[in-house]
């Protein structure tokens, strides 16, 4: 059943439930089934409406510090499916690397394995339309010492949740899907350990509050909302719910996506980005965090007028020369290798083919890395969050040794010569600017800001996604993650929603 909580009559929301869900993205639509095909009722709220608008978007405006990052309202969506709406369908499984613990990286592993979530890979494969369960094998590779793995991805359509179960929910006698239901509280019962209701606030409607009674509560709001919630239901837990510790918004991690270097190949290359990764060996020796390599083939448009190609490659000769030329004309360099080898691009390029080299990597725990709450405030009084995202130097080390390794690997098999751009060679490297040339910079994959741990010290929920002191009250999403693994995240969020999906139904018969 659809209900409009701005128009509709709320008498929909007036029973109790098994469980209400906040947030209507991958995360909530695949626990709202899974619980709904158990026979639970399940009261699925979404503060969006059903398709995206620019008003619903809105709320989802917030303040940056730190390091480049995209705007709050730029990196998710806030309507029925949620971020899959924009979602490139890029998929892989998390490996054993992605759930272990490296010495070298503080705070690292997660207190489940590949083993908890593989029971629930077919299912979460189906869920978003990969032909099959199990990852492509690698590319075999020649190489004197087994540094790197050709990886490749499988492709999700991609699957738009929105579009693909809106029907399934809104037909179902077991699901109540609330539209444009901003959640606004959480009510604890008496000893402050159990959710009793939660309370939601209407947008471009009825303006009065309405509350929600279930026996269990799942925020699956988000990488960044999940935490902003919990820091903003201050009312009865003044540094907000989960937050005894203080790691409420800690540990964000995003996933640095960014050109390290430029490849001149020695013949051309494939039209497609190739992907490698550090085997696991490579990486305990070099202390690397789990990051892949990537060469993505940038074709350069030849210069016919002789005159123009020799001023290029004179303007080219040197780094100093180039700086020179590049200011003189008010304007950046346009030199890739220098010297001859420009002259080589730009006069025969099929034969002089040029590669971007970039790398995408999870980052390391760093606690000051966090989601805070800015005074800013919303419509409905809500502060706005404020992100603050910050790498470490093991950050900075695994980019400029994983593109050092490369740039080895491909002298080595004759494949081309690496330069490293600029930023990373400094001695202090720091993330370039947004929109510089050098890649996405920021992944838009948010995670960790409720992170996964046995010891309530150390994390947010526990390993069935409980919120740590609490009896009813969970977290699912990205957020949950102790560590963001290698992975894009999409296919991991839906398996731990569907192992989540199996603990509630367990707990609340």
């Amino acid at each position: 059943m659809l209900v409009d909580a701005a128009t509709a009559d709320r008498a929909a929301f007036a029973r109790p439930f098994d469980v209400c869900i906040a947030g209507a993205g991958p995360a909530g639509i695949t626990l709202a089934r899974s619980l709904a095909a158990r026979g639970y009722d399940v009261a699925l709220m979404e503060a969006g409406e059903i398709d995206y608008s620019d008003a619903s978007q809105a709320f989802y405006v917030g303040d940056l510090t730190g390091l480049p990052e995209y705007p709050c309202e730029e990196s998710r969506i806030r309507a029925f499916g949620g971020t899959s709406g924009h979602w490139e369908g890029k998929c892989r499984a998390f490996e054993d690397d992605d759930f272990a613990a490296r010495p070298w990286m503080p705070s690292s592993g997660w207190p489940i394995g590949r083993a908890d979530l593989d029971p629930y890979a077919a299912e979460a494969s189906a869920i978003v339309d990969l032909e099959s369960p199990v990852d492509l094998p690698d590319v075999p590779m020649r190489q004197e010492d087994a540094r790197f793995r050709h990886v490749r991805w499988r492709m999700s359509p991609p699957t738009r949740f929105g579009d693909k179960f809106r029907d399934e929910i809104t037909d179902s006698g077991r699901i109540t899907l609330g539209v444009r239901a901003s959640l606004v509280d959480l009510r604890l019962a008496d000893g402050l350990e159990s959710v009793s209701t939660a309370v939601f606030r209407a947008w471009g409607g009825l303006e009065p509050s309405f509350e929600v009674t279930a026996r269990a509560f799942v925020l699956c709001l988000g990488g960044l909302e999940n935490a902003r919630a919990l820091l903003s239901f201050d009312s009865q837990l003044p540094a907000g719910i989960g937050n005894q510790n203080d790691l409420v918004g800690r540990y964000f991690c995003d996933r640095p996506a960014v050109a390290t270097a430029n490849l001149l190949l020695a013949q051309p290359a494939e039209d497609e980005a190739q992907y490698f990764t550090p085997t696991a060996t490579f990486s305990a020796q070099n202390q690397l965090a789990r990051c892949a390599v990537t060469i993505e083939p940038r074709r350069v448009a030849p210069i016919t007028n002789e005159v123009k190609l020799l001023a290029r490659t004179a303007g080219c000769l040197t780094p100093e020369v180039a700086h020179l030329v590049a200011r003189l004309r008010g304007g950046k360099s346009p030199c890739v290798f220098g010297g001859l080898a420009e002259f080589g691009i730009h006069q025969d390029p099929e034969n002089h083919p040029v590669a971007v080299v970039g790398v995408s990597m999870e980052q390391q725990l760093n606690r000051d890395s966090r989601v805070r709450l800015c005074e800013r405030r919303d419509s409905f009084g809500m502060r706005r969050v404020l992100l603050d995202w910050q790498l470490t130097d093991g950050d900075y080390h695994t980019m400029r040794a994983v593109t050092l390794a490369f740039g080895a690997h491909v002298a080595e098999q004759g494949i081309g010569r690496l330069k490293l751009r600029d930023w990373i060679a400094e001695d202090a490297p720091s993330l370039p600017a947004i929109g510089t040339g050098n890649g996405m910079i920021a992944g838009r994959q948010h995670m960790c800001t409720t992170r996964m741990s046995v010891d309530a010290r150390a994390g947010v929920v526990d390993p069935d996604c409980k919120v740590h002191g609490m009896t009813n009250l969970y977290i699912s999403g990205s957020s949950v993650f102790p560590t963001p693994g290698l992975p894009k995240p999409t296919l991991t969020i839906v398996q731990l929603a569907l192992r989540l999906g199996d603990h509630l139904s367990t707990q609340l018969s």
